[in-house]
């Protein structure tokens, strides 16, 4: 599976209320192989959105954000499509655009559950290198000050 056969199963739930419906009726279409690929896709993707500027517009949104819940807000970045989290991995205060959070924890196990029930083993996963810390510069996501200088249009929407 290419990058883009996995942008093209994401994109199409991308405007649901419910896109982990969608993305599950999309893999159970695919093979167990094809499934484990995407899943190395969603994983690498995971990860370069590991980054202090998006933890910070997750913090900004949705009024604060543990480590839980920026692995669901960035498994809900994924499920927005290419297009969101590519202008997001840029520039995250694009978010604003969306106007809402972001977070869907739910999307981030799909792929695993229909491999299970495929094969009744668990998804096997590929060695994908880890990023140990987020990267990009850190701050302090209570500093209302220095969130209106890097996230001005989030702050406006959401402070």
């Amino acid at each position: 599976m290419t990058r883009d056969e996995f942008w093209a199963i994401i994109d199409k739930g991308k405007s649901s209320e419910e896109p982990e419906l969608i993305l599950e009726q999309e893999l159970k279409q695919l093979s167990p192989a094809s499934i484990v690929d995407f899943q190395e896709h969603f994983d690498t993707l995971f990860d370069q959105a590991y980054a202090w500027p998006l933890w910070g517009a997750a913090y900004i949104i949705g009024g604060g954000c543990s480590d839980d819940g920026f692995i669901d807000f960035r498994d809900g970045l994924i499920s927005r499509g290419k297009e969101v989290y590519e202008k997001a991995l840029k520039d995250p205060d694009s978010l604003a655009n969306i106007g809402e959070e972001i977070e869907n924890e739910s999307f981030g196990y799909v792929a695993a559950q229909v491999y299970e029930n495929q094969t009744e083993t668990e998804l096997p996963y590929r060695p994908v290198p880890r990023i140990p810390d987020p990267t990009g510069d850190d701050w302090d996501f209570d500093d209302e000050e220095e969130n209106r200088k890097r996230l001005p249009k989030l702050m406006d929407l959401f402070w």
